[in-house]
């Protein structure tokens, strides 16, 4: 799975002449954390993704506006600044305030070192770049949202979890096999987690309410398993 497949393509964004005042009503217009910075953008609707881009037409990126830089430059009021008594925070912009330097992937980076990156630098998001242009914007919801949606959690079904002993995986191969004869569909498979680096067990979500023809099945080929009903549960 590759950035490009999981973010955000449909942004709201603002310009570095943009006000705060403007930048802080789009905050509450669409409940966001975070606003790409960019010039050479349509500014219609304070919205990007409407329609279909080429590389040619995809705004150039500036930078990133968090509500957190709002709430640092409400603060600055009550500094001494000259300048800043003069202009309200309302009227400062974006250029002011914005991160110009940020983590950014490409279109093509897998998601697992995506994440990692945002995860070991201790970051919410990161800015899918081709050079210096904004193709889209890839934060943690994102990333989990494509996790539960790898793992089957928008799809009608069960999860039933086999040990792997020693990290075997003739349990799971046994598994799919009984799914195949049965007509079970098999919507995901995790291995996880690791223990001297091999799995200890492995989860497997099935497209099936009815398990109980499987289980059946596993417990008469000595498969230990674990459902997801607590009251079903086989040894």
């Amino acid at each position: 799975m590759i950035v490009r497949e999981v973010m955000t393509t449909k942004l709201v964004i603002v310009t570095p002449d943009d006000t705060l005042s403007h930048a802080v009503s789009l905050f509450r217009q669409y409940q966001f954390h975070h606003l790409p910075v960019v010039r050479a953008a349509s500014k219609q609707a304070g919205t990007l993704g409407a329609q279909r881009r080429t590389r040619d037409s995809l705004p150039i990126l500036e930078g990133l506006l968090t509500s957190n830089d709002i709430d640092l430059a409400v603060a600055g009021e009550t500094e001494s600044s000259s300048d800043m008594l003069r202009r309200p925070w309302q009227e400062r912009r974006v250029a002011e305030v914005m991160h110009r330097a940020i983590m950014r992937v490409t279109p093509t980076t897998s998601v697992a070192a995506a994440a990692q990156i945002l995860v070991e630098r201790g970051l919410n998001y990161a800015e899918p770049e081709t050079r210096t242009l904004l193709a889209g914007l890839l934060t943690r919801s994102d990333l989990l949202l494509a996790l539960a949606r790898a793992l089957g959690a928008y799809e009608p079904g069960m999860d039933l979890t086999v040990e792997l002993p020693g990290g075997d995986l003739a349990p799971l191969a046994g598994l799919l096999l009984m799914a195949k004869d049965l007509h079970i569909q098999v919507r995901s498979i995790l291995a996880a987690p690791l223990e001297g680096g091999v799995p200890r067990v492995a989860t497997v979500r099935l497209g099936t309410i009815n398990p109980a023809p499987l289980l059946v099945r596993l417990h008469e080929a000595g498969i230990h398993y674990i459902f997801a009903d607590p009251f079903v549960e086989g040894r």
